[in-house]
């Protein structure tokens, strides 16, 4: 349908109201209720009552031609028709991207990558608005194949754009709302991305899961944490020379990372490279502040 459920409506305006962005796109606008809110909250309550006042910039895009009508056209500055797995790569930058009961349309793989790259094109905020988890069972209608639920998502997946979440109870199953402010800490990105990482690991994605462990180290390289994470990745799916040069920019980044040294050395050893392995370790005894742990371990590989 062109519409969606109202539950979330006045928690979702606290946050669009409270940004104030100059320039909104949303995604599947359908039926036009948030060009129409957008625009009377932040045009029309400030006294820019005519069109010719007005000052937000607020685009649409629709999948579903025949769903736009005389109304969303006077609202939106620009509705364009198309498909936004084609589109979300080439869209501008906006302040505000809503997306609105669009995701779960597409298949995951699909709807992850839409989601990369809206959250790359906000520049202050990207908005979510989907159903969560099972019972939302939804065929074609009105003509339109975009209709089809073709994917079931989680809180969790949501967990690499850290966000103000609220979910909402409705008779088909839970609705959530996530709002994803930019500018939040490399770490705090890091971290969602490692967990996004370890589920797509447990349902047997691995590529999936190498995509996300790979982001996060590349968001924040300083953090120990994501580059073990990613190398233990790695080895996993036998990308052996990958986890070497990881641990060895690790090292040469931050000489006091004493466990990269030993999980180095150990990699360099199995992979038959022994003089290596104990030039390392010897590096490692030589510095100071060295776990008993880690220093047994390394003496164990200098030998």
């Amino acid at each position: 349908m062109p519409v969606s459920t109202s539950v979330h409506i006045s928690h979702c305006l606290k946050y669009i109201i409270n940004l104030r962005p100059k320039s909104i796109l949303d995604i599947g606008c359908g039926f036009g209720m948030w060009g129409f809110l957008s625009r009377m909250y932040l045009d029309v309550s400030e006294e820019r009552v005519q069109p010719r006042d007005w000052k937000l910039h607020v685009d649409g895009i629709e999948l579903f031609e025949p769903y736009i009508q005389s109304h969303q056209r006077a609202l939106y500055s620009n509705i364009i028709i198309g498909d936004i797995r084609e589109l979300a790569p080439k869209v501008d930058n906006y302040e505000l991207i809503i997306a609105g009961d669009v995701i779960e349309h597409l298949d995951k793989d699909d709807g992850e990558t839409v989601i990369e790259h809206l959250y790359e094109k906000a520049t202050r905020a990207l908005l979510v608005n989907i159903p969560l988890g099972e019972g939302w069972e939804h065929p074609e209608r009105h003509g339109n194949p975009g209709e089809l639920h073709r994917s079931q998502w989680y809180p969790e997946d949501f967990h690499p754009y850290p966000s103000i979440a609220e979910s909402f109870t409705l008779p088909a199953g839970a609705y959530g709302s996530f709002f994803c402010p930019k500018g939040c800490p490399n770490e705090d990105r890091a971290v969602g991305l490692m967990s996004l990482a370890d589920r797509r690991r447990a349902e047997g994605r691995m590529e999936h899961a190498l995509k996300y462990a790979r982001k996060a180290h590349e968001i924040d390289p300083s953090s120990q944490d994501a580059a073990i994470f990613l190398v233990d990745l790695l080895l996993q799916s036998k990308s052996t020379d990958e986890a070497v040069d990881i641990l060895q920019n690790a090292i040469d980044r931050d000489a006091a990372f004493h466990y990269a040294y030993v999980a180095l050395a150990k990699i360099l050893r199995a992979m038959n490279r022994a003089d290596e392995a104990k030039n390392l370790s010897q590096r490692l005894l030589a510095q100071p502040g060295v776990s008993t742990e880690l220093r047994a371990q390394a003496e164990s590989l200098s030998a």
